[in-house]
């Protein structure tokens, strides 16, 4: 088994009593984020307001090569980043229709920066919303693949549910959805969190 105690150093020394079990945003974070930070911090100084020529082609490059070798695509230009769920959305939704209701089917267990954005969009009317109750568990992939199948404009699911840590299939999730219906996979909860197969 890998040993990866090393790398983080800085937290587990910090208080060696500690036990630590979550796997969440939470947890302890490698020795190498706090040289990154301090990177970014000296590059903000010799670059100035050129930093962001640096930040958003090199850097941005080397995360997007990471995460795409991370999750096997063999383009990295296909990685797209948000500063915030917010502004990711809204750049989803701007391909939607803007005539009508954008129709969004997703689940009752999305992570709140996303919950809380569609139930706003529904309040004014903007949207309809179909959620699909996550549990039980055991039969969530059917019935979500079963919905599916209706007109809808955006598919939006967890590939791992922050509140239940249940992991469905994003891959046959977004296969049961109409070849018109834009699908996104949020990822964040399963992102180098789960072993890849």
């Amino acid at each position: 088994m890998l040993d990866l105690r090393s790398h983080f150093s800085r937290f587990l020394d910090a208080a060696p009593e500690r036990l630590h079990f979550a796997a969440h945003s939470h947890h302890p974070w490698p020795d190498v984020t706090r040289e990154a930070q301090l990177q970014a911090w000296d590059d903000a100084a010799r670059l100035v307001d050129d930093k962001w020529e640096h930040v958003l082609g090199p850097v941005l490059d080397e995360f997007r090569a990471h995460a795409a070798d991370h999750l096997g695509l063999p383009d990295p230009n296909t990685i797209a980043v948000a500063p915030n769920t917010h502004e990711f959305l809204m750049r989803i939704l701007s391909c939607c229709p803007a005539d009508r209701p954008v129709r969004i089917l997703t689940s009752d267990g999305e992570f709140h920066s996303f919950g809380r954005q569609v139930a706003r969009l529904e309040e004014d009317g903007s949207a309809a919303v179909t959620r699909v109750p996550t549990e039980p568990f055991a039969t969530f992939e059917d019935r979500f693949r079963a919905a599916a199948g209706d007109a809808f404009d955006l598919v939006f699911v967890s590939q791992v549910f922050f509140n239940s840590g249940f992991a469905a299939d994003a891959r046959r999730l977004a296969l049961a959805a109409r070849s018109d219906a834009m699908v996104v996979i949020d990822g964040y909860h399963g992102f180098m969190a789960r072993r890849r197969t």
